[in-house]
């Protein structure tokens, strides 16, 4: 069976396979004459649920039942749950539906869709990871892995002209989200003693709140406020009709402004036609703080990796189109500016990867039938070349008492940190806090932090604390471990954790006994144990 690349985007989503001769290309979306789906979905009623470019049509119109950028709320702890008709949706369910319109595009032409891999920004953690992956479970795939947007467009790059010992900086803006991250091209051995062509991945940064819907909203305001001028009335005067018709005509006007010096606007305003006339230099003007934002994070990937040491920098993602990213970026690195397909790129990255894990001997082709031993040789040759290592997206570790000093302190031992190659993994012995505990409990953290320990990481009632907001500290999950009777506070448990890119794998080892715990942690929501001091594990044997 043949697998797909999965690109799910804040505002268009995009998959891909590879073809006969094991190169990627895009499922075309023959509905709305596009290679991508416009991630937004309309609740028209109960019967009926509309996916792509249809449903972003009434955004204005009927947007209490429309939902878009949810990629910026799926696996956030203060997201929405949204109500039409009697049911309720989750961005997950919602992620879902996009999903299953990009099934149903494989499906309509033909083609037979089970195995995918769906790419995620590369500064997504855990949750917002693992809610990806059960969106897209939740729609009927088989999600083989998921992988970061950069890598995946690194990967693409890779297989169109690969150069060996070449650091690449790729420059991802998107719809909604925004990464940075650096990658070093070279020669490797597989384990099987072969040389293929590796990507590791240097350092990585963004932001998943910042995207080209930031820069649509500047303009949507301007040409709104500039109606209201022209016709002396107040933003909350003009119709929801209005309003969608400017909406609608923003992505245009700034794609236009990508190829022209202007562009006119014309909307209708109260049965009078109103023009508006928007220059390149405005929408320039009106954003230069959003552009200085993407920047600075250029800048901070760059403390990691100097930028002397960059060779080529990829543009990915359709917001690069906008000549102001590609000059502040050229500015930065003259003369190292590529614009690497960035509508497709991603999808395609993702494509390769899936067919790098997956044997495609004997499988069945993208059209539902046998694929020949030729079709089989290309797709091998393409995946074969290729071997991706890729960082961990945050910090990972256990919460323990330390009892090394004159007082007890609750502690966040990070045991992975963040930026180290994936699969990551730590082990280290503890011990329970008294003799004849019952119980432990192991808390694992996520948090941005390098830092050996964080102070204080819960507060009283146990609810994730930092020293600093930018640690992010997060409570993934807790893992309970049960002990026999008479447990001394000497017997060693031994805790590990594995970090890969569909989550955190956490292993406790009563070494006395060999009895072992272990939990595989994706959301925090079925977390029910009581949480007191006395269950939990402490540092010292002492």
């Amino acid at each position: 069976m043949s697998t797909y690349g999965i690109d799910l985007g804040t505002t268009y989503s995009c998959i891909a396979r590879l073809d006969s001769n094991g190169n990627p290309e895009v499922i075309r979306n023959n509905e709305d004459d596009s290679n991508t789906v416009a991630s937004v979905v309309f609740f028209e009623n109960e019967n009926n649920v509309v996916v792509g470019q249809a449903a972003k049509e009434n955004v204005e119109t009927d947007g209490d039942r429309v939902v878009q950028f949810v990629k910026r709320e799926i696996g956030k702890r203060d997201s929405r749950v949204y109500e039409f008709d009697g049911k309720t949706y989750t961005p997950v369910e919602i992620s879902a539906l996009i999903l299953t319109r990009l099934k149903n595009l494989v499906e309509a032409q033909g083609g037979t869709i089970e195995d995918v891999v769906i790419t995620v920004p590369a500064y997504f953690g855990l949750e917002e990871r693992s809610a990806t992956k059960q969106a897209g479970e939740l729609a009927g795939l088989n999600v083989l892995s998921l992988i970061n947007e950069p890598t995946a467009a690194a990967l693409s790059y890779c297989a169109r002209q690969f150069q060996e010992d070449r650091t690449i900086l790729v420059y991802d803006l998107g719809g909604g989200t925004f990464d940075v991250t650096v990658v070093k091209m070279s020669m490797a051995q597989n384990a099987s003693g072969n040389d293929v062509q590796k990507i590791t991945v240097l350092a990585t940064g963004g932001d998943d709140r910042l995207g080209g819907k930031d820069w649509d909203d500047r303009l949507y305001n301007h040409i709104l406020h500039a109606c209201c001028d022209d016709n002396g009335l107040t933003p909350e005067e003009i119709e929801a009709e209005t309003r969608q018709d400017i909406r609608s005509k923003v992505e245009e006007a700034k794609r236009k402004l990508s190829k022209k010096q202007s562009a006119k606007v014309r909307i209708d305003v109260n049965g009078s036609r109103t023009e508006i006339t928007v220059t390149r230099k405005d929408f320039e003007n009106m954003t230069s703080d959003i552009v200085a934002k993407a920047m600075n994070f250029v800048d901070a990937t760059l403390e990691k990796v100097p930028a002397e040491a960059i060779d080529t920098v990829l543009l990915v993602g359709g917001s690069t189109y906008m000549p102001m990213i590609k000059n502040a970026v050229e500015a930065k690195f003259p003369g190292k500016v590529q614009q690497h397909d960035p509508d497709q790129a991603v999808a395609k990255g993702a494509a390769i990867y899936a067919s790098m894990l997956v044997e495609e001997v004997g499988g069945v082709s993208s059209e539902g039938g046998e694929t020949s031993g030729d079709e089989t040789a290309h797709a091998e040759q393409l995946t074969s070349k290729f071997t991706v290592e890729d960082q961990t997206p945050r910090s990972f570790g256990p919460g323990v008492v330390d009892t090394t000093g004159a007082k007890h302190k609750y502690v966040l031992e990070n045991f992975i940190k963040i930026g180290e190659k994936m699969p990551a993994v730590f082990t280290k012995t503890y011990y329970p806090l008294e003799d004849n505990q019952e119980r432990v409990l192991l808390r694992a953290f996520e948090n941005r932090s390098t830092d050996d320990t964080l102070i204080p990481c819960v507060d009283e009632d146990g609810n994730p604390q930092a020293t600093d907001p930018a640690h992010y500290v997060k409570l993934l999950g807790e893992l309970v471990v049960n002990l026999p009777p008479n447990t001394s506070r000497d017997t060693p448990i031994k805790v590990t954790f594995k970090v890969d890119a569909s989550g955190v794998h956490v292993e406790a080892v009563n070494t006395k006994t060999n009895e072992t715990f272990e939990t595989f942690l994706r959301t925090e929501s079925d977390i029910d144990v009581e949480r007191s001091a006395v269950h939990q594990l402490r540092i010292s044997s002492d």
